[in-house]
């Protein structure tokens, strides 16, 4: 009879192993995610000027983001469905820069946050 003799495997390089093999099974599923996000938010991008939704952090009161818009040089056109997103019109296209800056998160486009009167 012949044994053959295994050496063991140091289990601290198995696990390093398991877990890259791990990672790379989920990698094409967050690529996935990654690309279909973006081709979802591409159309909502807001442009330099002109009508746009600011969106602030969440819990933002609608008194302090409408504050903030006016500090930043834009116009309020009406409220949202949620305070913390403001519908508003900017003619200066450093307009994101200033609002940026005193607290909004992203901007895109304004259709259909528009609160029923």
């Amino acid at each position: 009879m012949c044994f053959s003799y295994l050496v063991p495997e140091n289990p601290a390089s198995r696990t390093k192993t398991s877990h890259l093999k791990n990672a790379l099974t989920w990698l094409p599923a967050v690529a996935f995610a990654l690309v279909g996000a973006g081709l979802l938010a591409a159309p909502q991008a807001a442009a330099d000027t002109g009508e746009m939704a600011v969106i602030f952090p969440p819990f933002t009161s609608e008194a302090t983001a409408w504050e903030r818009i006016h500090e930043a040089g834009g116009f309020v056109v009406g409220p949202t469905r949620f305070s913390n997103i403001v519908v508003v019109y900017a003619d200066d296209p450093d307009f994101k820069y200033r609002a940026s800056q005193s607290g909004a998160l992203w901007f895109t486009a304004a259709t259909g946050l528009c609160a029923e009167a």
